[in-house]
């Protein structure tokens, strides 16, 4: 029973990602006819727009293949299948959510861009450089995920004890988790600065100037739970090691998981404010632009706690 779910979890990883893939991308072809029926002679423009953004969504899906394919021609055998069918499930945890959360929001920005396209079709090419600037900051909690994947596949064949496969569900579960937030928070931010460009293409340069600022703090929660994820996948684990530090491993990861879910949502919304009102009003960019950092800066106060909360509780299990 143990072996066959060991060879069942390769199918976890790409059948997540196509998951969220598929919806992304039909919510893009959604969007795209919308725009389309509103301006049918920017027709190639927002074509043009769509089928790039689909393209970006895939990674997600290429990445969780990739992980399948990977696992699939992987012969080696396992010290213990019990075991190693934890590090399994956190290479699915790892690959398998970001992928599935990447995949839908990175179509957020590509609708928006469809939409705005259709608002200015003689500024195509600006909506089409910034849709790719923010759909690739989507999709790096997604790359973390699979590089820890990777990583985790690594040790999973030599996983002989409770603990150890403990540390390795965590490893994947803590970057798993904490990769939704950020994801939905920089996808809602993507969202509404291609919709404010639309409204006025003449705050593009402010509007992308606070966008490359707000999207790094946004993006910050997912680097503190890529920290705490690798942390767990380096700690050495004996055999004499007790439960208790896997039951730690995995309490700090569901820790940086959680609090780095309402800090990415909260951030995306504050920054999406900001930039719907600088597309308003590019007066106001000064003011905004301060208020808008200084709230974001206080949302990702939360992210810090629960990765401080994490280590300690990785290191006093031990």
């Amino acid at each position: 029973m143990v072996e066959m779910f060991y060879t069942l979890s390769i199918t976890f990883p790409v059948t997540l990602a196509a998951l969220g893939t598929g919806i992304g991308q039909g919510l893009i072809g959604f969007s795209s006819l919308k725009a389309l029926n509103t301006q049918p002679h920017a027709a190639t423009e927002i074509r043009n727009v769509s089928l790039i953004g689909m393209s970006l969504t895939e990674t997600a899906g290429i990445l969780g293949c990739v992980v399948s394919l990977v696992l699939f021609y992987d012969t080696s055998i396992p010290v213990s299948y019990e075991y190693a069918a934890y590090g399994k499930m956190g290479i699915a945890f790892a690959i398998g959510l970001s992928s599935l959360v990447a995949g839908i929001a990175a179509s957020l920005p590509a609708q928006a861009a469809c939409l705005s396209v259709a608002r200015q079709p003689f500024f195509s090419n600006k909506i089409l450089q910034f849709m790719l600037i923010t759909q690739t900051v989507i999709m790096t909690p997604n790359i973390f995920g699979f590089v820890m994947a990777l990583l985790i596949n690594s040790k999973t064949q030599t996983i002989f004890n409770f603990p150890g496969g403990l540390q390795l569900l965590s490893s994947g579960l803590a970057i798993g988790l904490g990769s939704i937030g950020p994801c939905i928070g920089l996808s809602i931010f993507a969202h509404a600065a291609c919709m404010a460009i639309g409204v006025n293409r003449k705050a593009y340069g402010k509007i992308l100037a606070f966008t490359f600022l707000s999207e790094g703090i946004i993006e910050t929660p997912a680097i503190f739970s890529l920290l705490i994820s690798l942390v767990i996948w380096n700690f050495d684990v004996v055999a004499t090691t007790s439960d208790l530090q896997g039951i730690g491993f995995l309490a700090a990861a569901l820790c940086i998981g959680f609090s780095t879910m309402g800090t990415g949502i909260s951030g995306g919304k504050t920054g999406a404010t900001a930039c719907t009102q600088i597309g308003n009003n590019p007066d106001i960019y000064s003011t905004m632009s301060r208020i808008g950092f200084l709230a974001l800066a206080m949302i990702d106060t939360f992210a810090i706690y629960g990765f401080i909360v994490s280590i300690i509780l990785i290191y006093f299990a031990a």
